[in-house]
């Protein structure tokens, strides 16, 4: 990675984490798909949670460790920790555990923030996947199932809307490629 400075990378991973708050929103409607699970149609294993009731979690082992989301997190994982992004927190951290949280429970001695160059180098599995699943997403709904899916996000109580779906992608994969020229996401645009 070129190194983009620490307040750069500070400032791109608040963006993720803004944009994470509606990609899991979308994430959630894709659980609940009319046409199945896209999820388990996508070959990931669903679990109940350990943590908090009624709630499922899901994994897909993924390039050396293993997707998790959750409705209280999601990320990678592998043998010596990656990437969680905690919902109640609205922020990402390096998870040092290679298991998953259990959902609801953070222990500080679990996780880490602020060394944003490791926290990078630990969440491109986790852009390589991000990109992947709306491609995929893109080649099993009906056009406009993503846009619909923000229109939604949209509509709802105190929800803080991210960038549209296109341009979201694209944006992760800016981070992924090259944070030091990627604009902060307020700044992005279809020709950024």
């Amino acid at each position: 990675m070129p190194r983009s400075g620490k307040s750069t990378l500070t400032a791109l991973f608040r963006d993720l984490a803004k944009g994470l708050e509606q990609q899991m929103y979308f994430w959630g409607r894709d659980a609940q798909h009319a046409e199945g699970n896209l999820f388990v149609r996508t070959g990931f294993s669903k679990r109940p949670s350990t943590g908090l009731k009624g709630t499922s979690c899901y994994r897909l082992p993924w390039q050396g460790g293993a997707i998790e989301l959750h409705g209280s997190h999601a990320g990678w994982l592998g043998e010596s920790g990656g990437m969680i992004y905690i919902r109640p927190f609205r922020r990402c951290v390096h998870w040092h555990e290679s298991s998953p949280p259990v959902p609801g429970k953070y222990p500080n001695q679990c996780y880490s923030g602020g060394d944003y160059e490791s926290l990078y180098s630990c969440s491109r599995p986790f852009f390589n996947w991000w990109i992947a699943h709306e491609e995929e997403i893109r080649h099993l709904t009906p056009g406009g199932y993503r846009e619909s899916c923000h229109q939604l996000f949209k509509k709802l109580p105190r929800s803080r809307p991210w960038l549209p779906p296109k341009e979201a992608t694209r944006w992760v994969a800016g981070l992924r490629d090259d944070p030091a020229n990627l604009p902060r996401a307020r700044r992005f645009t279809e020709n950024s």
